[in-house]
C-alpha cells in the first residue's frame, strides 16, 4: 500500500456516525482512539467534540454539536451540519465500529512510521549527523509501530482479586538476589512493573551491588539484562567473574583478573571454569556508552523474545546508570532526567518486568558533615522520587574515613583508626522509599578486593 493510501476516511466517517448514534460506545472507543489518529483533521475535531460533550454528561448528536462545528470551514465544504446527519443515516455503522477503530489505529501507526522513517532518511543524508543519531532516530520510529497501546487496562474488582490470588501460586512473586538476605527482607522482591532506584555517590559500591544482585538473581533462574553504560563489557565481566568466584571467604581478587596476573595456575583455572558457568546463566549484557529510552526499550523487547525462545523469562533489567540514558528528543537537563525516569517506569510496565536503575547523587552530599544520603540528594529528585516504587541508597562510612584520614602522627589518628576498624568492609543499604512497605536500613559486607556485596558473616 502506498503512503498516500495509508488512510480510510470512510472508516473514520463510520466511527463518527456510530458514536453519534450510540453514545454508550464512546468510553470504550476513547480509551483506544485519539483525535490524532484520524487522517482527516475534520473527523478528529468532530471526535474531540463528541468526547467533550459526553464527558460533561450531555448527549452528543448532530444537533448538540452545532455550536462547536457550524463555523468549521471544512465542515461547510461538505455541506455543513447536514454532513453529520448523513453520517447517522444508517445504524449499520454501529456494527462496524470495532473493526473500523482497529483499522484507523493501525493506519495511524503506519503513517507515523512513514513520517518518522522519512525524517530518519533526511537525517541519514545529513553528513553532520553521527551514525548513532541516525540509528537512534530509526529505533524511535520503529518504537511507534511496536507500541501496543498506552498501557490502560480496566477490569472488575473481582477479576483483579482472581489475578491477585493466582499470583500466590507463583514460587517467588518477583526477583530476589539471595546473596544479600537483609536487603531481600527489607526491600522485598523486585516485582513486575516496579522501578527500583539504587543511588549513591562515586565509590559507594553501586556497580558492585548491582552485579552481586544480578548474579544472585540469575543463579536463581531469573532472566537478567544488564545495561552497562559506564564501563565496557570486558570490565564488567572482570568484576562479575571476581564476584562469581567469591564464596564469602575466598576467591580470585578482582585486580588479578583485571590485570591477568594470576598468582598460580589454580586461580587461572578457576577463572576459566567461571567462564563456562556464565554460559549457563540467564544473564545478558548490553555494552553501550549511551542509549535513548526508545532504543533501550527495543533491546529489552528483543532480548525478551530471545530468552523466551530459549525457555527463559526476562524478569529484571538493570541500568548502570540512569543519568547516562537519554530521552528520545532534545530537552533541558532537568527535563531529560524526568523523561528518562518516566521512560524506565513505562518500560517496566510495558515489558512486564522489574527495573533496577543505578543513579548518581548530587555533590551536595559531600558538603554535609553527615553524608548519609536523603531523597533530596537525587539529582532532579522530584520526578525520580515520584516514579520509583522503591529507592535504596548505598553508603560506606569507611570510604569517607579513609578519604579524611589524618597523618599518622596527629592526635586524631588513633580515634579515626579505631572508628575505621568498626566500619571496615561495611556497607549500609538505606531503603528511603518503598511504595508498598516500610523503610529502614540494613548493613551488608562490601568485599572490595572481590568487588562483591554479601551478607555480614554470622
Amino acid at each position: 500500500m502506498k503512503p498516500a493510501m495509508m488512510a480510510n476516511v470512510e472508516s473514520e466517517a463510520a466511527i463518527i456516525g456510530a458514536l453519534l448514534i450510540d453514545n454508550r460506545t464512546i468510553d470504550r472507543t476513547a480509551d483506544r482512539l485519539s483525535a490524532d489518529d484520524f487522517s482527516e483533521a475534520l473527523h478528529g475535531r468532530i471526535f474531540s467534540a463528541i468526547v467533550r460533550e459526553v464527558s460533561l454528561g450531555r448527549v452528543a448528536n448532530p444537533v448538540t454539536l452545532r455550536p462547536y462545528m457550524e463555523d468549521d470551514p471544512a465542515l461547510k465544504e461538505l455541506g455543513g451540519l447536514g454532513y453529520l446527519a448523513q453520517l447517522t443515516a444508517s445504524t449499520a455503522v454501529v456494527l462496524m465500529l470495532e473493526t473500523c477503530v482497529t483499522q484507523v489505529i493501525d493506519l495511524a501507526k503506519r503513517r507515523r512510521l512513514i513520517e518518522q522513517l522519512g525524517a530518519t532518511a533526511d537525517l541519514a543524508a545529513d553528513l553532520d549527523a553521527t551514525d548513532a543519531e541516525v540509528v537512534e532516530a530509526a529505533d524511535a520510529a520503529i518504537s511507534c509501530l511496536s507500541d501496543t497501546g498506552d498501557g490502560v487496562v480496566q477490569v472488575s474488582a473481582g477479576n483483579a482479586a482472581d489475578e491477585m490470588l493466582a499470583a500466590f501460586d507463583c514460587d517467588v512473586p518477583g526477583v530476589t538476589c539471595g546473596r544479600i538476605s537483609r536487603i531481600d527482607a527489607l526491600l522485598g522482591p523486585i516485582m513486575r512493573h516496579h522501578l527500583v532506584i539504587a543511588g549513591g555517590r562515586p565509590g559507594m559500591g553501586k556497580t558492585a551491588f548491582a552485579v552481586s544482585y544480578a548474579l544472585g538473581a540469575a543463579a536463581k533462574g531469573h532472566g537478567v539484562l544488564f545495561f552497562s553504560l559506564e564501563m565496557n563489557r570486558i570490565e564488567l565481566m572482570q568484576r562479575a567473574t571476581a564476584d562469581l568466584l567469591f564464596d564469602g571467604r575466598d576467591g580470585v581478587p578482582y585486580e588479578h583478573i583485571r590485570d591477568g596476573s594470576f598468582q598460580n595456575t589454580f586461580d587461572r583455572d578457576r577463572v576459566y571454569r567461571a567462564a563456562r558457568t556464565f554460559r549457563d546463566l540467564p544473564f545478558h549484557i548490553v555494552d553501550a556508552s549511551s542509549l535513548t529510552i526508545g532504543r533501550l526499550n527495543n533491546i529489552v523487547r528483543r532480548t525478551a523474545r530471545r530468552m523466551k525462545a530459549a525457555g527463559k523469562t526476562l524478569e529484571l533489567v538493570i541500568v548502570d546508570y540512569l543519568q547516562l540514558v537519554r530521552p528520545d528528543y532534545r530537552c533541558s537537563p532537568y527535563e531529560a532526567v524526568s523523561e528518562v525516569s518516566r521512560g524506565l517506569k513505562a518500560l517496566a510496565k510495558q515489558n512486564d518486568l522489574g527495573v533496577l536503575a543505578l543513579a548518581q547523587l548530587s555533590r551536595e552530599v559531600e558538603k554535609r558533615e553527615n553524608k548519609r544520603p536523603v531523597l533530596s540528594d537525587l539529582r532532579d529528585s522530584g520526578q525520580i522520587e515520584q516514579d520509583a516504587d522503591a529507592i535504596v541508597f548505598l553508603y560506606r562510612e569507611e570510604y569517607y574515613l579513609r578519604a579524611g584520614m589524618p597523618d599518622k602522627g596527629s592526635a586524631a589518628f588513633e580515634t579515626v583508626q579505631a572508628a575505621l576498624e568498626v566500619v571496615r568492609d561495611e556497607i549500609e543499604l538505606i531503603v528511603a522509599k518503598r511504595r508498598n512497605g516500610t523503610t529502614g536500613r540494613v548493613k551488608a559486607r562490601f568485599c572490595g578486593a572481590y568487588q562483591a556485596v554479601r551478607d555480614i558473616a554470622a
